[in-house]
C-alpha cells in the first residue's frame, strides 16, 4: 500500500515535471524515509498521549532527535526492526522519567556522564552510512555544539528552578549516549569479524 502511494507520488512528481526520470530512485527513497519519520513521531506522540506524558515525549523527541541525527549511533538492520526498537525506547524513556525518583542531583549527574561520552564517542558512523572525514569532522562540530546548547538549557533551568524539564534531558542524553556505545560495539564487532 505504502509502495503504491510511493510509485504514484513519484509517477506525479515526473509527469509535472518537478523531478527527472533519472532522479527518482532518490526521490522514491528521500519520500520513504520521510513517511518513516513522520510515523516514528507520531508514533511517540501517541505513546505520551497514552501514558500521559505527552510534554515529555515532546521533550524526548526535540532533546534526542536533533543530536542524533549528527551523533549517529547504533542503527537496525531493518526499518522495521528500527520502529520497533524506537518505540521500545521511547516506552522506556518515559517510564524512566515517571517512575525514577528525579533529583537535580541525580540529574546532573546523569546529562554530565551522558554528555562526556556523547561528546568523547560523537559521531558514531553505520556500515548503513559511512562518513568521510570532512563529514567526520563537521558531524562532530554539530554534536558538540547542538550538546553544548542543551546542557545550557539544564543548567539554565537548574537556576533558575524549572526542575521539571530535567528528569526528560537528562534520560534523553543517556538514552543517546547507550545508543553511542551499541553503535561502536557493533562496529567494532562487524570490523573484528571482517579481519
Amino acid at each position: 500500500m505504502a509502495a503504491q502511494l510511493l510509485d504514484k507520488m513519484i509517477a506525479q512528481l515526473i509527469h509535472s515535471g518537478s523531478i527527472r526520470e533519472d532522479d527518482k530512485d532518490l526521490y522514491a527513497y528521500g519520500l520513504q524515509q520521510g513517511l518513516f519519520i513522520i510515523l516514528n513521531v507520531l508514533t511517540t506522540v501517541a505513546i505520551g498521549l497514552i501514558s500521559g506524558m505527552f510534554w515529555q515525549s515532546i521533550l524526548f523527541m526535540a532533546a534526542y532527535l536533533p543530536l542524533r541525527s549528527f551523533a549517529g549511533g547504533y542503527h537496525a538492520k531493518t526499518q522495521l526492526l528500527c520502529y520497533l526498537y524506537s518505540i521500545m525506547l521511547t516506552s522506556a524513556v518515559l517510564w524512566a522519567i515517571k517512575l525514577i525518583p528525579w533529583t537535580n542531583s541525580i540529574c546532573l549527574g546523569l546529562a554530565l556522564l551522558a554528555g562526556a561520552v556523547i561528546f568523547i564517542l560523537g559521531p558514531v558512523e553505520d556500515s548503513n552510512k559511512p562518513l568521510d572525514q570532512i563529514e567526520i569532522a563537521t558531524y562532530k562540530r554539530r554534536t558538540r555544539a547542538i550538546l553544548l546548547f542543551e546542557m545550557s538549557i539544564i543548567v539554565l533551568m537548574l537556576g533558575v528552578g524549572h526542575n521539571d524539564i530535567l528528569p526528560g534531558m537528562s534520560v534523553s542524553l543517556f538514552a543517546l549516549s547507550v545508543m553511542l556505545v551499541l553503535g561502536k560495539v557493533k562496529k567494532h564487532n562487524k570490523e573484528r569479524d571482517f579481519v
